[in-house]
C-alpha cells in the first residue's frame, strides 16, 4: 500500500497595523513614518529651508540677476519682508503674512503700485524656491488684493494728428540723443528701452531695407519670442538712426545709444523726453500708443502683422506659433509706410 503524505497548509498571518493616536485621532504607523520621512528629506543640514534660502535660490536662478537694478530692488523687497517677520521657514508661510505685510506698507504710506512690486518679487521668489526644493505647494502670496490699486490710474489722452505733428517738429529742432531716440519711436512704436539698449551691430543700415534688431543682450532681457524682432526704419526714424549710428562710431562704442546704454538709462531718457515735450503733455510711451492708433485707423492691417512690428503677442491658435521666418521686412516696411509721420 502506497503511503500518502499530507502537507499542512501554511499559516498566513494578516499584517497587523499599529495605530498611533495623535490629538485624539488614530493614524497607521506606516503612514506617519512616510510623512516624517518626507518632512526630514526637505530639511537642509537638519534645518527646514527658510525665506533666506528661497531668496538665495531666486537670485541664483533669475534671468535678470546680472542686472544691478534688479538686484537692488529684489534685495530691498526681500529684506523689508524679512525684517518685519524674521527668517520664517517656508512651511510657516501663510496668506495672512502677506496681507499683514500689505497693511503695514499701506499704513506707512506706500502706494498700491509699490506694494504690488514688493509682492511680485516675493511671490516669484517662493514659486522658484518651491520648484527647486520639490515642494508641492502653491505660493501663499498669490492673488493678493491691494486696496486702492488702480484707483488713481490716469486715462491715456487722445493723440490727435495735429499733436503728433507738433511733437515731431519739436524733436527735429536742435538734435540731441534723446530727441533722436524719440524720433525712432515715432515710426516704430518701440518701447523706449528697445533702441536705448540695442547694440550698434543691431542697427543694420547697409541693407535694402534698413532696420533695427531688438534682441537679448547684457542690458536687455527679452523674455518673450514676440519681443525679439527686426523692425524697418523709415522717414525721420531712419534719419535719426543714421545720426545715432555716427555718434556711436565716433565714440567707438559697441552700443547704439552710448549716452543711455547703462542700467536704468531708460529712466533718465524717459525723464528728459518728458521735460522736452512738457508743453504737449507728451511722454515717450505715447509714441507706442500713437502708432497703434494709426494702424487701427487704417482698417487694412492684419493684427498679427502689426504685432510683429510692435512686439506684442495675443496668443491665438497653434497656426500663429508655427513657421520659421515670420513676417518679412518688406511686409513690415509696407505697413510702416502706410502710417508714416
Amino acid at each position: 500500500m502506497r503511503a500518502v503524505v499530507i502537507k499542512p497548509h501554511p499559516i498566513v498571518f494578516d499584517k497587523i497595523e499599529r495605530l498611533i493616536n495623535v490629538n485624539g485621532m488614530n493614524f497607521e504607523e506606516e503612514f506617519l513614518a512616510k510623512i516624517i520621512s518626507e518632512h526630514l528629506a526637505k530639511q537642509k543640514n537638519g534645518k527646514l529651508p527658510t525665506i533666506t534660502d528661497a531668496f538665495q535660490i531666486y537670485m541664483n536662478e533669475a534671468t535678470s540677476s546680472h542686472r544691478p537694478t534688479f538686484v537692488k530692488h529684489a534685495n530691498y523687497h526681500f529684506r523689508s519682508f524679512r525684517d518685519f517677520f524674521g527668517d520664517l521657514t517656508l512651511d510657516e508661510l501663510k496668506h495672512w503674512h502677506i496681507t499683514e505685510y500689505r497693511d503695514y506698507q499701506l499704513a506707512r504710506g506706500l502706494s498700491p503700485t509699490s506694494i504690488r512690486k514688493h509682492n511680485n518679487t516675493l511671490n516669484a521668489m517662493l514659486n522658484m524656491a518651491f520648484k527647486h526644493l520639490d515642494i508641492d505647494r502653491l505660493s501663499p502670496f498669490r492673488a493678493l488684493k491691494i486696496r486702492g490699486e488702480g484707483d488713481n490710474k490716469r486715462l491715456m489722452p487722445i493723440i490727435t494728428t495735429q499733436l503728433i505733428h507738433q511733437v515731431k517738429e519739436c524733436l527735429l529742432r536742435n538734435s540731441t540723443p534723446h530727441k533722436l531716440v524719440a524720433l525712432i519711436q515715432l515710426n516704430t512704436g518701440f518701447r523706449l528701452s528697445e533702441p536705448l539698449f540695442a547694440r550698434l551691430e543691431d542697427c543694420v543700415l547697409e541693407h535694402d531695407i534698413p532696420h533695427l534688431w531688438i534682441r537679448r543682450n547684457a542690458l536687455s532681457d527679452r523674455k518673450t519670442k514676440s519681443s525679439i524682432r527686426a523692425v524697418p526704419l523709415c522717414g525721420v526714424s531712419l534719419d535719426a538712426a543714421k545720426e545715432l549710428y555716427k555718434i556711436a562710431k565716433r565714440k567707438n562704442s559697441e552700443w547704439f545709444v552710448p549716452h543711455y546704454a547703462r542700467d536704468n538709462g531708460n529712466s533718465s531718457c524717459s525723464q528728459i523726453i518728458k521735460k522736452t515735450l512738457k508743453e504737449f503733455e507728451f511722454k515717450s510711451h505715447m509714441f507706442r500708443h500713437a502708432i497703434i492708433d494709426r494702424m487701427k485707423a487704417r482698417n487694412d492691417i492684419p493684427t498679427r502683422l502689426a504685432e510683429s512690428i510692435t512686439g506684442h503677442s495675443s496668443g491665438g491658435s497653434d497656426f500663429n506659433m508655427y513657421g520659421t521666418v515670420g513676417y518679412t521686412l518688406e511686409q513690415k516696411r509696407d505697413v510702416i509706410l502706410k502710417v508714416l509721420i
